[in-house]
């Protein structure tokens, strides 16, 4: 694994996650949501209100977006450049820098427009990550490198919300303020400019590079294949549960086991590190099983812990189960990630990584919907967490399906 990550082009991927990492740590998931609902909205209900809205609300645009360039643009273009990734780099970058401008005086909706900009942008530049992992993996190699790269974008967005933490810890006795500057206001710039340093070097060595256009009739050839098939339905429900996990993670940790916000953010520190772990195993283990023998351990391992949180009472036992949760996310994304790299040719890449990003979309609003519905039904947080497991549970089944037919064939030949 050292090795491989000694090759320039490895490297630069790798660390061009250290770099985007930052954003959905810092403004999606911690401080820069808080701060919103809290300092910007008329008060902390609308603003999580807001917040929420603003989410699904990109999340639609980026799926109709998706769409329109899976289905459409084969119309308009023959081929598309590494400059059309980073036009949507820069508006990343201009968008959550643009944040630093916004508090309590203006309309509570301008910053939103911004968050709505950049989760989109960040879509579009996570897609030419997706595509880019053939181009720099050695063969038969994508699996080790995708969960390295997995465990540097967590390494990257747990040094960038330590960073900021301290500086708010170290802030907070003079109002959090910094040469008078609040320091929650400097963390779209910081953003900006921690994805400048680590994401460039990666786009300098694709200056030239063209990739196919996609084009939905490969998409329907790609998916006559079962394994590809079966996966991808594995993988929008396996993904819902994924989802629902980042989404409600924080409230679980609040609402059921009464931590404080510095409880929680210490949780994130460690589900991050257990998560470093979980894809350096595993990246070893890619020796030994498949990119889809671990994506199932993983939905496995999965299920019976999420299950197990449902139950639980103790506090100390949720932070176990917590980090071990971690422990497996990592390496579930990594590995479906390098299983679509594994078994599609270079010229369907990004036509199935849009379809990819596209189910991801679908699940980042019917995810967390469903468990709002339950939770509101019930009025009962602990309740919404069973709908979890139920996700991964029905994510193994395509994946047993496949196995049969395999099981099926094998009898056949012989």
């Amino acid at each position: 694994m050292i090795k491989i990550f000694k090759s320039r082009k490895v490297f630069s991927w790798c660390f061009f996650d250290f770099g985007i990492s930052s954003y959905p740590t810092l403004i999606l998931t911690f401080f820069y949501g808080a701060f919103y609902a809290k300092a910007i909205a008329k008060s902390p209900t609308i603003g999580t209100a807001y917040w929420g809205f603003s989410i699904s609300i990109a999340s639609i645009i980026s799926f109709l977006l998706l769409s329109f360039f899976l289905i459409q643009s084969r119309f308009y273009f023959q081929h598309i450049s590494t400059r059309f990734f980073k036009i949507f780099f820069y508006s990343l970058l201009i968008s959550v820098s643009a944040l630093f401008f916004f508090d309590s005086e203006n309309s509570a909706y301008y910053p939103l427009i911004f968050v709505i900009t950049s989760f989109i942008s960040f879509e579009f530049v996570n897609l030419f990550y997706n595509i880019s992992l053939q181009e720099v993996a050695p063969k038969n190699k994508e699996g080790i490198v995708s969960n390295l790269g997995w465990a540097t974008g967590y390494f990257g967005g747990l040094m960038a919300l330590m960073f900021i933490y301290f500086l708010i810890k170290y802030t907070e006795n003079s109002d959090y303020q910094f040469f008078n500057i609040s320091v929650f206001h400097l963390i779209g710039p910081f953003v900006a400019l921690w994805c400048l340093i680590f994401c460039l070097s990666h786009f300098k060595n694709y200056k030239s590079e063209k990739f196919a256009i996609p084009d939905i009739i490969k998409l329907m050839k790609s998916l006559k294949n079962n394994k590809v098939r079966f996966f991808l339905l594995s993988f929008f429900f396996l993904n819902n549960g994924v989802i629902c996990i980042f989404s409600f993670a924080s409230m679980f940790a609040a609402f059921i086991f009464g931590l404080s916000e510095s409880e929680i953010i210490f949780l994130g520190i460690f589900i991050n590190l257990s998560g470093i772990i979980g894809c350096l195993f595993f990246g070893f283990v890619e020796k030994k099983l498949d990119s889809m023998e671990i994506v199932m351990l993983c939905i496995g391992a999965l299920l019976i812990l999420t299950l197990i949180l449902f139950f639980t009472e103790s506090v100390s036992f949720f932070w176990l189960i917590a980090l071990a949760i971690g422990f497996f996310i990592g390496p579930i994304q990594a590995s479906s990630r390098a299983f679509l790299a594994e078994n599609l040719k270079k010229n369907d890449q990004l036509t199935i990584f849009s379809f990819y990003s596209i189910i991801g979309n679908v699940c980042a609003v019917l995810g967390p919907f469903v468990i709002g519905i339950v939770v509101d039904l019930n009025e009962s947080i602990r309740t919404g967490i069973l709908i979890i497991p139920l996700f991964f549970f029905i994510s193994l089944i395509p994946f047993l399906r496949l196995l049969m037919l395999e099981i099926s064939n094998t009898s056949k030949n012989h």
